[in-house]
């Protein structure tokens, strides 16, 4: 006789994907609100020329020391475009990078996989039991 249909395997990783979703969506401190974006700093030329970067990708600030205006302009524009290009190096890393509370994309993945894994074995054992049911019925001449 066919084993019934069990589904607490199947929910229990609904639930865990569910929660795991709703901290995702929730923001890392729980309170519904996004957290802030991130914002990238860059400096050159010995902390006299600074850049901050922020998404998607623009320099919201470049402080430039006056001590660093005595460098020849070739040099101050090679030292600007260092500052901002560790600035977005910077603003990059840290969006990339996994925020504390929230979900880490790859087990949401992985767990979204077992779901689909579950659905199909219990998918066909409920299938396999309908075929036996029907085999059970047409045995006993439709009765």
């Amino acid at each position: 006789m066919a084993q019934p249909v069990d589904p607490s395997g199947l929910d229990r990783v609904l639930s865990e994907t569910m929660s795991a979703l709703g901290r995702f969506t929730a923001g890392a401190d729980g309170d519904g609100e996004a957290p802030p974006p991130p914002e990238g700093v860059g400096e050159a030329a010995d902390g006299l020329v600074r850049a901050t970067a922020g998404p998607p990708g623009r320099i919201t600030a470049l402080t430039l020391d006056p001590r660093v205006m005595r460098l020849p302009s070739e040099s101050l524009a090679e030292e600007i475009g260092t500052a901002v290009n560790a600035a977005l190096a910077d603003l990059q890393e840290k969006a990339t990078a996994a925020v504390p509370g929230q979900v880490d994309l790859s087990s949401l993945g992985e767990q979204l996989r077992r779901i689909q894994q579950d659905a199909g074995r219990q998918l066909t054992t409920f299938t396999d039991a309908l075929v036996q049911a029907q085999d059970r019925l047409s045995g006993q001449g439709g009765r």
